[in-house]
């Protein structure tokens, strides 16, 4: 009883964070090294392991709260943090987890952060991979004495553990991470796990506002990039005068055609002509592209073919040597735009000449014949059947 009773003693100062009050190093010789517990970076491991004990005996509120608390603890030695003197800016625990669930995106043409999140992958990370014990601790490979006076190694803990965190302990969690952001400015990596976090949690707009806090443009830009927030992303860019990442955000984002039409005036007022060509193909504002194309050189068509192989992640051509290719497609697409056009004013006709008995007079019509919607023959058809109606 006496034995057991001690044990039960250690066990319970175990969880308390009272014992052991040494960590062991064992030499080639079998000799034990004792060194004392560092209480900051190396207790909470040891206190997670006995905690863990007692909660497959018993898990009541109380024990679930002293693990949650503790947690808290861990995570703090895995982040660099002023208490820590920013040791940990390696995030070593963190790197399987980061590597796997980020990784960047197919876009040479983009120069901010290109992370992207691979979502099942992150989610697979959540739920299979465990912390272990920072490099940065000088005490991580050393081992400590159970309650049953075994030795055993610094416990792994499962990362799912902390995405589970309640409440208060989820907020407690967030306000580490925040500090951790604002202390390091150039550790993208304390960012990425802030948002893996808030993501989780469905509160992704407290990273946003955080990053627009402390006027971080190159996160908030990132946020919108890896949120697949192109348009806003697009208005960035448009803002700091950046053409061509510009001309790529835009492409890839899926607009209406209303607001490719306003990408497509914005570029036009820049003079940024064959871009401008561009979104407004991408409008079917066919008659305004075709205008455009005609006054667009081939050499400028064939940069613009380019940029969208680009886009598509597509070998470019060289400019010199595919030069008569150039002009074949060139022409092609004037063509193509030509056949849209007349296609289109086929369409305004038959609207027009179904309707025109009832709803058009002559001034309506020669308006759409000075802008071009209807052709010669068409306007004089029109006009004989106004006259047709008068008699």
């Amino acid at each position: 009883f006496q034995l057991f009773q001690k044990k039960w003693d250690r066990f319970k100062e175990g969880v308390q964070g009272t014992y052991p009050k040494y960590l062991i190093e064992q030499t080639k010789q079998r000799t034990e090294i004792r060194y004392s517990v560092n209480e900051q970076i190396t207790r909470p491991w040891i206190k997670h392991y006995f905690i863990t004990q007692i909660l497959r005996q018993s898990d009541t509120q109380d024990e679930i709260l002293t693990r949650d608390l503790n947690l808290i603890e861990i995570f703090k030695t895995t982040i660099p943090l002023v208490e820590n003197s920013f040791a940990e800016s390696s995030m070593s625990s963190w790197r399987m987890f980061l590597d796997s669930s980020f990784r960047d995106v197919d876009a040479p043409w983009y120069n901010g952060i290109r992370k992207g999140l691979m979502q099942e992958r992150y989610y697979s990370a959540i739920e299979q991979l465990e912390l272990e014990v920072p490099t940065s601790n000088p005490q991580r490979l050393l081992q400590f004495y159970d309650h049953t006076k075994m030795l055993r190694k610094l416990p792994r803990v499962p990362i799912k553990l902390l995405f589970a965190l309640p409440g208060n302990e989820r907020e407690l969690l967030i306000d580490i991470l925040c500090q951790a952001v604002i202390s390091n400015p150039h550790n993208i990596d304390v960012a990425l796990l802030m948002y893996a976090f808030v993501k989780a949690w469905n509160r992704t707009a407290d990273f946003f506002d955080l990053v627009r806090e402390e006027h971080r443009k190159d996160l908030e830009e990132w946020y919108c990039w890896v949120e697949n927030d192109m348009k806003r992303l697009g208005t960035m860019k448009r803002t700091a005068g950046d053409y061509m990442t510009t001309y790529f955000i835009y492409d890839r984002a899926r607009l209406t055609a209303e607001e490719y039409k306003e990408v497509a005036d914005w570029f036009l007022k820049e003079s940024e002509f064959k871009l401008a060509y561009h979104f407004y193909y991408k409008a079917k504002e066919f008659e305004t592209g075709l205008e455009l194309l005609q006054n667009i050189s081939t050499k400028e068509f064939a940069e613009l073919v380019n940029l969208r192989r680009i886009s598509s992640g597509e070998r470019q051509f060289d400019l010199t040597s595919e030069s008569s290719r150039f002009t074949t497609w060139y022409q092609e697409e004037i063509e193509t735009l030509r056949g849209f056009t007349r296609i289109r004013t086929a369409e305004t006709y038959k609207q027009v000449a179904v309707k025109a008995r009832q709803h058009y007079d002559r001034e309506t019509i020669e308006n759409k014949y000075a802008f071009g919607e209807l052709t010669e023959d068409e306007y004089h058809r029109l006009i004989q059947q106004l006259q047709g109606r008068k008699q």
